[in-house]
């Protein structure tokens, strides 16, 4: 029995080099959780660490909250989650994970607390119980999973999914999906006041990191989109290359209407229609979470055609098999999620693809190395994923502070991962994707257990140090 002794929720402060504008937010200073978790096993002890952003009115997209009590929740449910989880023992990291997933959506559903942001509480101690065992046993993540170490069991979550084989082949590189943030320049002209020398715009991220993966955001408003895209391939083409993108519809529509009409424009679009028909990889969650998973919403995705996929109406465990029985093409995978319910959504997806077209993404959240990107990342490759969304080294473009010798120890550790540039360590971009066979052999991501004690607790005074 694996038992947990202790949860220690940790926090320091991140600033963005240029604003992240994402929906009705614009990111420019995020407080980062980490949570620390020690285990216990017949006299044998372990840490394991586990990392998020809090970012600004994704969790909940309340126009009129301020991001002080947005923030306030998220910190109540990384402690209750804290809270609960000391003193749980189970065979294994996933019966430990489905104990304090029910507690917590309990507990979340009596405060009237949302499940994806409830369930950020319960993500952070999974990962973070995950990478306790794979440092205990002395496994890394992938074998820990395929030799049933870590006791997950994706019929549990997906009762139709007893008898099915979901074993891919874990990927030694994922392709970079680089986000176009609805406030990014596109062109060097654009740029203003640039922070450093790394890129600004699309143009130069395209020319600097050979990008061949975009993802795009939009605002539901078909004239000015379809602008949009064609500017962005035509940079594209500029630079040599005809990217497959995916198209983030930000939960923009309201309607099913909206989106019929908004489609309707942009596949009629002469120019776009061969990048829409050929390149497309899916268009995520253009629906707003209060009708996502509606009746009528379902009815215009059965006749659409276009696959459409959920992300931030993924709340349960739940969530991408009732959207897929709707007529969705799928869901995302984010660490912030949870890594069990993730990898079952991606067997559920590659289940029902023997039938009909079926997506299934992963995705960032303005994630930082050292603890959260290489994270996701195994957990990618894992899954046999071939691109990843990824965002946080173009927004804040350096590792999270943790200590004072993160960076250095990260990078030793990883060079396949990491570079140095102008004095920084960051990550390493190469023909446009990143490499993860050092972190498919470390326990879960990161080899080296760093040392956070001295970040202050996680409060929500500490959360809002110096951002409020």
């Amino acid at each position: 029995m694996y038992r947990i002794v202790r949860v220690t929720p940790r926090v320091t402060q991140t600033d963005t080099r240029i604003p992240f504008r994402y929906g009705i937010a614009e990111m420019t200073r995020a407080p980062h959780a980490v949570v620390e978790v020690e285990i216990v096993r017949d006299g044998r002890r372990s840490r394991g660490l586990a990392a998020e952003q809090l970012p600004p009115k994704w969790f909940t997209k309340d126009p009129d909250s301020p991001y002080a009590d947005d923030l306030a929740v998220m910190v109540d449910v990384i402690l209750h989650a804290a809270g609960v989880a000391e003193g749980m023992s189970a065979p294994d990291a996933f019966q430990l994970w489905r104990e304090l997933d029910r507690a917590q959506s309990d507990w979340g559903q009596a405060q009237g607390i949302p499940g994806l942001l409830s369930g950020l509480g319960t993500a952070l101690v999974e990962r973070a119980v995950i990478d306790a065992i794979c440092r205990l046993e002395e496994t890394p993540f992938a074998d820990a999973l395929r030799s049933g170490l870590l006791g997950l069991q994706s019929q549990i979550i997906h009762p139709e999914l007893h008898g099915h084989r979901f074993a891919p082949a874990p990927s030694t590189h994922l392709f970079v999906r680089h986000t176009v943030g609805l406030g990014d320049p596109l062109t060097d002209a654009d740029v203003h006041d640039a922070p450093d020398h790394l890129p600004v715009s699309l143009q130069a991220s395209l020319r600097h990191y050979g990008l061949t993966h975009l993802k795009i955001k939009t605002r539901g408003e078909a004239g000015e989109d379809i602008e949009r895209l064609h500017r962005i391939l035509a940079l594209s083409r500029e630079a040599g290359v005809t990217p497959r993108f995916t198209i983030d519809g930000n939960e923009a529509m309201t309607q099913a209407a909206q989106f019929t009409d908004w489609w309707g424009a942009l596949s009629e679009d002469r120019e776009l229609e061969g990048a829409l028909t050929r390149d497309l990889i899916a268009v995520e969650q253009p629906f707003a979470r209060t009708v996502a998973l509606s009746d009528e919403v379902g009815r215009t995705l059965r006749a659409a055609s276009v696959p459409v996929i959920i992300d931030e109406s993924d709340a349960d465990v739940d969530s991408v098999r009732l959207a897929m029985d709707l007529g969705y093409a799928g869901g995302t995978y984010k660490g912030c999620k949870g890594v069990f319910r993730g990898i079952a959504n991606a067997a559920l997806v590659d289940a029902r693809g023997a039938e009909r077209p079926t997506v299934f993404t992963a995705e960032d959240l303005a994630t930082l190395p050292p603890l959260t990107v290489p994270q996701d990342l195994v957990v990618a490759a894992t899954l046999g994923m071939t691109h990843i969304e990824r965002n946080g080294h173009h927004y804040f473009g350096r590792l999270a502070g943790l200590g004072p010798d993160t960076d250095d120890r990260a990078a030793a550790a990883h060079p396949d991962l990491y570079e140095e540039l102008e004095g920084r360590v960051r990550l390493r971009i190469r023909d446009g994707r990143v490499a993860t066979e050092s972190v498919l052999t470390a326990p879960f991501g990161l080899t080296p257990l760093l040392n956070v004690s001295a970040l202050p607790p996680l409060t929500s005074a500490t959360a809002t140090d110096g951002l409020i």
